[in-house]
């Protein structure tokens, strides 16, 4: 049970785990804003496991609990043309595939 300002006693119980649910919702907006994991990059970059060997080989930093990247080190690798050619044709198949299932 998280620490609160020495006054404990006079919370209830839902009302402390109110609190150590915004306390862990902080956390994690502080960490995000520093850090996106390999998950994040494929679910809301639109990376694949082959671009993430490609470019961010070996690159991983321990971030905690897990290996993630640095956002800097993800957005400078976004604006290189290399990766934004292999991306254009990531995206072109991702299409071409939605044209077929119609």
């Amino acid at each position: 049970m998280p620490y609160y300002n020495g006054r404990w006693h006079r919370y209830s119980e839902s009302e402390r785990r109110d609190y150590g649910r915004q306390q862990q919702e902080l956390r994690s907006q502080m960490w995000h804003k520093t850090w996106i994991s390999k998950t994040g990059l494929k679910q809301y970059r639109n990376w694949t496991d082959s671009m993430i060997k490609l470019f961010l080989d070996g690159k991983a930093e321990n971030s905690g609990k897990i290996p993630a990247y640095r956002r800097t080190l993800i957005e400078r690798i976004e604006k290189t043309k290399k990766f934004q050619l292999v991306m254009a044709a990531r995206v072109a198949k991702q299409q071409k595939e939605q044209k077929v299932k119609m």
